[in-house]
């Protein structure tokens, strides 16, 4: 995570999320969504994170993707490093014989949150806050496992709690959730500029800028193949998808509301491994 004093702009660093630096303090959040990352990937932002949380269902797909024997490992004791740090829910999807195994294993904590108006997602980064703060650990960002296949409103759901973020998390802690194809995370208002690799740049990958929930927004840019001057982006009117960039590796972004920033990573993940239980 970086910040432009001088000229008050965010800076946002995706390869952060692939190289995992050592300066660059991170949780990984697992949701109840398919994993179809490649090992080396996922478990070099698993090991390197300072948390670690599997949300409900997604402590089921934490499990799959480690597979049999490790899972069994895991449980018997024997090895704890994939053990989550904790794992949060109103526990309707955990498989009921896992999660009572979990509550006796020494090492992660359950924390069960029954609240029906808020998504598990939504509690979950409650939670990681409220741990993060009582054992004194700054995040730089927060990494959520968010495979976008499957329920329509679940993919909503996700991005309505990116705009809740502000209200539940450090707001210097970037949140950014992570698919086999792609990294979104929430543009607050203000300036950015997002420091594109330049794999992504020479095979012209895709970016999107969505404005969710306003009719307000006024949006500038620098470094896309089609860039916006103070375009007021609404449903119904402009949206900035299927876009990519210039053969410029920074993108710059002005917004006078918050807006969802997405971009393809394919030449990332193109080995990356389907494990899915379900779509």
């Amino acid at each position: 995570m970086q910040n432009d004093n001088a000229q008050k702009v965010k800076i946002w660093d995706p390869l952060n999320v692939f190289r995992c630096p050592a300066d660059y303090n991170h949780a990984v959040v697992v949701l109840n969504r398919p994993i179809r990352l490649g090992y080396d990937m996922v478990f070099r932002l698993w090991n390197k994170a300072k948390v670690t949380v599997t949300v409900d269902g997604g402590t089921n797909r934490w499990m799959n993707y480690l597979g049999e024997e490790q899972t069994e490992n895991l449980l018997q004791g024997k090895c704890k490093d994939y053990l989550p740090t904790l794992v949060t829910g109103d526990m309707d999807s955990i498989e009921p014989e896992l999660l009572q195994k979990m509550e006796k294993i020494e090492g992660t904590k359950v924390i069960r949150t029954p609240d029906q108006n808020q998504t598990d997602y939504t509690k979950a980064l409650t939670q990681l806050q409220l741990y993060a703060s009582a054992n004194d650990i700054h995040l730089d960002g927060i990494i959520v496992l968010a495979e976008t296949s499957g329920r329509f409103d679940h993919i909503v759901a996700n991005i309505n709690t990116l705009y809740k973020t502000k209200n539940i998390v450090d707001p210097q802690t970037e949140i950014i959730q992570l698919a086999s194809n792609s990294l979104t995370w929430l543009l607050k208002a203000g300036r950015h500029k997002i420091l594109i690799p330049d794999k992504l740049v020479v095979q012209k990958c895709w970016c999107a800028l969505v404005p969710f929930g306003n009719s307000s927004s006024r949006v500038s840019t620098t470094g896309l193949r089609w860039n916006l001057n103070d375009t007021r982006m609404e449903f119904g009117g402009m949206v900035s998808t299927s876009n990519t960039y210039s053969d410029n590796s920074e993108v710059t972004v002005t917004t006078n509301e918050d807006i969802i920033w997405s971009m393809g990573i394919e030449p990332f993940t193109t080995k990356s491994r389907e494990n899915s239980n379900g779509s």
